[in-house]
């Protein structure tokens, strides 16, 4: 294998993790597109590129009376596939996918070792799969995780019917974040469509307030560079806090931080400690698995006792900056409400819109401060995103906006991390992944099991080893395969 190829397959396995779920702040919107970019040019690398093909998908499963239809995206990867071998599917989430989900990830591994056929199904309203002209809230009327779970069953019905060899197939269906929660939903919903589930990262308990997520963030600060990192990131917040009770100390923190605009109100300063913490949040969900940097890489700059801890908290700040390529931090909620607002569909990234729409509307995970047992303040209250979602999607009032009626429904729905009667599902977290506080960690019956890999963060399992991974990691990926291997031969039940 080519250099080349190497550093695609690099490329492309960190970015897959981008699609996860994302705090919302302006600086990771920035990010996302960024990445978005970065996915492309990296997959058009990539030899002997799988070719995109479209499903005739329905609209509306549920009104049988609507007969629109749009066209799905889907890649295939037959390379070891065998006619009559298992169909291993992988379960598209908030962002398009692209060949690299069929070429890259470390389920092809295990399709290797059973003789399966690789298919991967982009999610409806995110990349290519766009059901409708735009993304108006009426449109999103269409956006949700039932809708999306019938639209595999319909695909699978009718892929598996219509590929030579693939009518009797077993399948697999696989997912990482909230693909890897619709994997266990689809188990769950339609278990006569498979032969087990692999719901990696899986936050299937939807919460409103995910105030815990900034716990697991200090206790993986404190469990991977022990306690200093931590009391100096509270240390920095606690002046930052201070400062920004007047008008000179705002004015302080405008330049140190090097904000866009001024801090100037509530709103806006409620951002700002959002872009900061949103700093540490993204890189514990992803710790060791991008080459950029790592807890490790942010608290040796915080741990440097030659600086004020304020000033450490700056550098950390300015290392972002600095890696986007950006002169300023931008902290406008309502810039921010703007860029949700935008109703055009892109190809390519994230659907920034589209996620915050399903978090309005089904699943919360607004991840707040309104814990103690954490050390970025408590200046991001739960309000903060109850406001977003009216500011986003109820401008004008015309919506009931209960937002936490939505979320209870989902888990009455599905049955939250308490899934009752459900079987064959491994669910696989990390012990540094915040997520894993929303999923199943231990086994909950006989069939449905739970892997828990220390050292490892969101979406590890998903992906191949790295040089940084540690070695709970390729083991836990062999008793997954070996669970694979044992549902295969136990059929579909």
């Amino acid at each position: 294998m080519s250099r080349l190829l190497c550093a695609t397959l690099l490329v492309l396995c960190v970015l897959y993790g981008t699609f996860a779920m994302h705090h919302i702040d302006p600086l990771r919107i920035q990010l996302l597109k960024k990445q978005a970019i970065q996915r492309e040019k990296a997959a058009s690398l990539l030899p002997n590129i799988p070719k995109a093909h479209f499903f005739t998908q329905k609209l509306d499963h549920f009104n049988h009376q609507d007969l629109r239809t749009w066209s799905q995206r889907y890649f295939v990867n037959d390379t070891f596939w065998t006619p009559g071998g298992p169909i291993f599917l992988q379960i598209g989430g908030e962002g398009a996918i692209s060949p690299a989900y069929v070429l890259t990830m470390e389920y092809v591994e295990y399709a290797k070792t059973y003789g399966a056929l690789i298919v991967a199904l982009e999610h409806r309203f995110y990349g290519q799969s766009k059901p409708l002209p735009n993304l108006s809230i009426e449109n999103l009327e269409y956006l949700s995780s039932q809708q999306a779970l019938a639209d595999v069953a319909y695909f699978l019905s009718n892929f598996k019917y219509s590929t030579k060899g693939a009518q009797d197939s077993q399948v697999i269906t696989f997912g990482c974040s909230y693909p890897g929660a619709l994997t266990a939903w689809f188990r769950e919903v339609y278990p006569f469509h498979t032969s087990g589930s692999i719901a990696s990262s899986a936050p299937v308990n939807a919460q409103l307030d995910f105030y815990q997520y900034l716990d697991v963030v200090d206790e993986s600060l404190t469990t991977v560079m022990g306690p200093l990192c931590d009391s100096r990131i509270q240390e920095a917040t606690d002046q930052v806090q201070q400062m920004l009770q007047t008008s000179s100390g705002r004015s302080q923190l405008q330049t140190m931080f090097k904000t866009c605009t001024p801090l100037d109100n509530d709103l806006d300063i409620t951002t700002f400690m959002s872009d900061l913490m949103g700093n540490w949040q993204g890189t514990v969900q992803y710790n060791d698995e991008t080459p950029s940097y790592s807890i490790v890489d942010l608290c040796t700059i915080m741990e440097n006792t030659t600086i004020s801890a304020l000033d450490a908290y700056v550098e950390v700040n300015n290392f972002f900056l600095d890696q986007q390529k950006v002169e300023c931090l931008s902290i406008s909620y309502q810039d921010m409400i703007t860029e949700l607002q935008n109703t055009v569909q892109t190809p390519t990234g994230v659907g920034i819109r589209q996620w915050t729409y399903q978090s309005c509307f089904e699943f919360g995970f607004f991840q707040t401060t309104d814990s103690p047992n954490q050390p970025f303040g408590n200046l991001v209250p739960i309000s903060y995103w109850l406001q977003m979602c009216n500011d986003t999607f109820n401008a004008n009032g015309n919506l009931d906006m209960n937002v936490g009626a939505h979320v209870n429904e989902t888990n009455i729905l599905y049955g939250g991390n308490k899934p009752y009667g459900t079987t064959k599902i491994v669910f696989v977290n990390g012990s540094i992944d915040p997520w894993h506080s929303l999923s199943v960690t231990s086994n909950f019956n006989p069939t449905v099991s739970a892997i828990y890999i220390n050292g490892t963060a969101h979406c590890a399992d998903a992906n191949p080893p790295n040089s940084l991974s540690p070695p709970s990691l390729p083991k836990a990926q062999q008793q997954i395969s070996q669970q694979i291997g044992q549902w295969l031969q136990q059929g579909n039940q």
